[in-house]
């Protein structure tokens, strides 16, 4: 569907149904055969890894195994602990020193490691998220860029710009207000962040990585994949 709509790259869904939940080594070389064959790009292994795992030595074992079977140079990990404005100090401190070691590992493989910036999780703000970055003080770790729905979030343009220089990979989002304060999930075209200034503001720091559909909104989601990926890229050819 990738190949066939236009896309340059796919990011493998590191969760059931779309990998299995025990390391398949050939389920995985499978999917790199496939997309070679569509001349796709594994742009990212979009993991649930979070240094806080009971196991995190373990699953961040399997994670950087699986990105080096895929042949990509990214991997997307979470910095879990809860929402930055309550995370406790501790948990902060294990957070650094465990993505510094999965850093190190993965640098010695050219792997980057981005962190997700996501609600309820220590980077779901562009402050904590470059706090991480000088905590950890390593170059192989960057960020996603990605909206956050919620009415203390950062503002979205300005987000861009701070985490513009640290810049892995971007999840495209949009939503839409709704009269009670709640935010509602829409086309990327259609809410409330504007990309064309998104895509004015990474261009600012060359940026020359992905922008990615991750969910399709509507009754037919394939029409509705076709019409983002057509708004992105027109974002682009302009």
């Amino acid at each position: 569907m990738a190949a066939e709509y236009g896309f340059d790259g796919v990011e493998i869904w590191g969760k059931e149904p779309h990998t299995p939940s025990k390391f398949d080594e050939n389920y995985f070389r499978k999917i790199k055969e496939i997309a070679d064959a569509k001349m796709l790009e594994i742009a990212a292994f979009g993991s649930y890894v979070n240094p806080l795992m009971d196991d995190y030595e373990q699953q961040m074992e399997t994670a950087l195994r699986i990105t080096q079977t895929l042949g990509s140079k990214l991997i997307r990990v979470w910095s879990g602990g809860g929402p930055s404005k309550s995370i406790r100090p501790h948990d902060r401190r294990i957070i650094a020193l465990r993505l510094k070691a999965m850093c190190q590992w993965a640098g010695l493989h050219g792997i980057t490691v981005a962190t997700e910036m996501h609600n309820n999780n220590l980077t779901d703000t562009a402050e904590t998220t470059l706090q991480l970055i000088q905590d950890v003080g390593l170059p192989g770790l960057k960020t996603y860029y990605q909206p956050c729905f919620r009415n203390d979030a950062d503002d979205f343009y300005k987000c861009a710009e701070l985490v513009g220089p640290y810049l892995a990979n971007v999840h495209a989002q949009n939503a839409k207000r709704l009269d009670d304060g709640r935010f509602e999930s829409c086309a990327i075209a259609d809410g409330i962040v504007d990309y064309k200034k998104i895509v004015e503001i990474l261009k600012g720091y060359d940026y020359d990585g992905y922008l990615e559909i991750e969910f399709v909104y509507g009754e037919n989601k394939l029409a509705a994949l076709k019409n983002d990926r057509d708004f992105l890229a027109q974002l682009l050819e302009s």
